[in-house]
């Protein structure tokens, strides 16, 4: 068992004796002569080859060098060998408990050794080399699975007991470090500056080795004002960081650090030479339901809310901004606090009815995009944040029951625009005069009495609306002027009976199929009276007969 003496038997005294004064038992001095595999051989004084085993010895065997001095106990001489077995442990093992009581007894408590081995509930150290006390696991403070230290420790002593045959020594790290890192947390405060080495690289961020034992966390958001791909790109296991500390919770043991915080700060940068209603350029990187956001500078991005992006309805953000795409945007607010700017993109392009007259004078004609349909008329769009009204009255010179027969939503149309109102952003425009007036030829070349062809369009309940082809134009054919029935796309020849002037529907044609077969008939009659000269149309004939009558 280490740290006992072996037996040295009275035979083996009077052995040494009779060899000439190799004494075993006796302490000595040795000299390094040779390292060897497992042990050191030394020159003690006697005439036996002297060997100190690896296990005997109180460093490392790779701290010991020739010519060092030892103070030795001869254990044993094997004479069939020639070799004389000594220990530097065991001379000291008394002085060393001696001092380890000595230090129990005051009020450092603190030794230093090496961890050996790891036993049953915890680990065997070796203090000063010599004698050997227990570290229990709940107070080692090494994690599970991690490789044991080899270098020589501190530990406090939390019991010493030496009545029985073996010394009862039990120690302490966790205890020791929980007091270090109790001097830390009152040594540094937030916004010092701290050197560590990085002892672990993970996803989240970088744990790092401070002083005292104390683990400090650098978040991945605290690396850079950049955005960082790749942590293991940045640092490496033991590499030596200096960081400032941002964060600091000693009932927890707890401290975050930060790498950018000693780096220029890009966004007070920034805001020191930009202001509210500053235009600024930037590139389009993300597109949102909610708006877009910009890159202002290198490391510095503003947002742009949806609210920010149309002056009129708001439509699809693709449709106005691409991603990547360079654009313009007035700063509205700058929070230094939560670090935010919030852009204007429509303030940058400049309220659109601030010229609408200029831009948009009355009787001028341009393309829209019907946004709504109502049922006193339609919503038409000319830009962004412009739009107009087309009553019912101007959809269409065709009849129409609905305004979704003439237009539907999102349908391009070419407009007139009647009248603009700049303070209250209103105009008024129109689909049909945009478009040539038909009724313009229908007053030149028809009158009443015309003989026109068309095809009935619809089916109502006083009569039928007829197309009129030949004059793009929609005509009104009573029930009552037509014998029998007709139904949709039956093709019709008839009379025009009148054209009116309706100052809410605008024109309108009359027509009658009955009084064209009785014109028809009273012309085939005329022909047959002898002496009267025939008309030579149906609309002569017709103002013949109402001047008669």
């Amino acid at each position: 068992m280490e740290g006992r003496h072996e037996e040295i038997s009275m035979e083996e005294v009077l052995k040494s004796v009779e060899m000439g004064g190799d004494s075993v038992g006796s302490v000595v001095k040795g000299i390094v002569v040779e390292k060897v595999e497992d042990g050191i051989l030394v020159n003690y004084g006697g005439k036996f080859e002297g060997y100190v085993s690896s296990g005997e010895l109180v460093k490392s065997l790779d701290d010991y060098e020739k010519g060092n001095e030892l103070e030795l106990l001869l254990v044993r001489i094997d004479e069939d060998e020639g070799r004389a077995y000594l220990s530097e442990r065991r001379p000291l093992y008394r002085k060393v408990l001696d001092k380890i009581r000595a230090i129990f007894e005051s009020n450092d408590k603190i030794v230093k050794g090496r961890i050996v081995g790891e036993v049953k509930g915890g680990y065997r150290v070796l203090v000063d080399g010599v004698v050997e006390a227990f570290l229990p696991g709940s107070q080692s403070a090494i994690r599970r699975g991690e490789n044991l230290p080899k270098e020589e420790l501190e530990f406090e002593i939390i019991t010493f007991d030496t009545s029985r045959r073996r010394p009862n020594i039990v120690l302490s790290r966790r205890k020791l470090l929980d007091k270090k890192k109790e001097e830390f947390f009152k040594k540094f405060k937030e916004g010092d500056i701290v050197t560590g080495e990085v002892s672990s690289i993970q996803n989240a961020g970088v744990l790092v080795k401070l002083e005292n034992g104390v683990v400090g966390f650098l978040p991945r958001s605290e690396v850079s004002y950049s955005r960082v791909y790749s942590l293991n790109d940045m640092f490496e296991k033991d590499q030596k960081v200096q960081l400032k500390i941002i964060k600091m919770e000693p009932e927890r043991k707890r401290v975050v650090l930060s790498l950018k915080a000693l780096m220029p700060d890009p966004f007070k940068e920034y805001i020191k030479s930009h202001n509210i209603g500053d235009v600024v350029n930037g590139e389009v990187l993300r597109i949102r339901n909610d708006g877009f956001t910009m890159k202002l500078s290198e490391d510095v991005i503003g947002f742009v809310p949806i609210e920010e992006i149309f002056w009129g309805r708001k439509g699809r953000i693709r449709d106005v901004v691409s991603r990547g795409e360079q654009v313009e945007a007035e700063i509205v607010e700058i929070d230094e606090n939560k670090r935010r700017i919030i852009l204007s993109f429509k303030k940058a392009k400049g309220d659109p009815w601030d010229k609408i007259e200029e831009k948009y004078p009355e009787g001028s004609v341009h393309d829209g995009r019907v946004v709504k349909v109502l049922q006193t008329g339609v919503i038409v769009e000319l830009e962004d944040g412009v739009a107009g009204f087309v009553p019912l009255s101007e959809l269409s010179w065709k009849y129409f029951e609905k305004p979704e027969e003439v237009v539907r939503r999102g349908k391009r149309v070419k407009v007139k625009v009647l009248s603009t109102d700049k303070e209250n952003k209103r105009m008024r425009l129109s689909i049909k005069q945009a478009e040539e007036n038909p009724w313009e030829r229908v007053a030149m070349e028809l009158d009443k009495g015309s003989v026109v062809k068309g095809k009935v369009k619809k089916v109502i309940n006083s009569g039928y609306i007829v197309r009129v082809d030949d004059y793009n134009v929609d005509a009104y054919l009573p029930s009552s002027h037509v014998d029998g029935e007709l139904k949709e796309n039956d093709e019709v020849e008839a009379v025009v009976l009148r054209i009116l002037d309706d100052r809410r529907m605008g024109k309108k044609m009359i027509l009658s199929i009955k009084d064209l077969e009785e014109m028809k008939a009273l012309m085939e009659y005329k022909k047959q009276v002898e002496g009267q000269e025939p008309a030579k149309s149906l609309g002569e004939l017709l103002k013949k007969e109402e001047g008669n009558g």
